[in-house]
């Protein structure tokens, strides 16, 4: 009884093998959005131009409420001095237009691609000042 209580754990493991197999090989199988809509969303810091097209926003600022609400999002106060909430600084075609009060003047069938940058990356990039990350915004020129 003991032996086969024991084979059929083994069974039960060599199964569970196969299995995670499957699943590692197949781990870029499944649809890349939920409902197979077709729109990679994986990588939720890149908006790209046909997840743009399918939203109903008019401005920039209502695509991005809409589709990637964390990008507007305060990171919360950024230091003792400055009580002032950090939010996003906005880069159009990498010039910088300030707040996020820009987005909004921004035609939302203008935009290509919006990246978002946390505060670490930003001011890698841009210098200080960007405790609220930054999003960058490139038109179809």
């Amino acid at each position: 009884m003991y032996i086969l209580g024991h084979l059929s754990r083994v069974g039960v493991f060599v199964q569970l093998r196969k299995l995670l197999a499957v699943v590692l090989l197949c781990g870029g199988c499944a649809s890349p959005t939920p409902g197979g809509a077709g729109v990679s969303s994986r990588n939720r810091g890149v908006l790209v131009s046909a997840e743009i097209a399918q939203s109903s926003g008019v401005t920039a600022y209502d695509v991005l409420a809409q589709l990637r609400p964390e990008y507007l999002r305060s990171r919360g106060q950024s230091s003792l001095t400055d009580t002032g909430p950090a939010t996003a600084v906005v880069y159009i075609d990498n010039v910088l237009m300030g707040s996020l009060s820009a987005l909004r003047n921004l035609d939302a069938q203008a935009m290509s691609r919006v990246e978002y940058l946390n505060a670490s990356d930003a001011t890698t990039r841009f210098g200080t000042d960007h405790n609220g990350g930054a999003i960058l915004v490139f038109t179809k020129r």
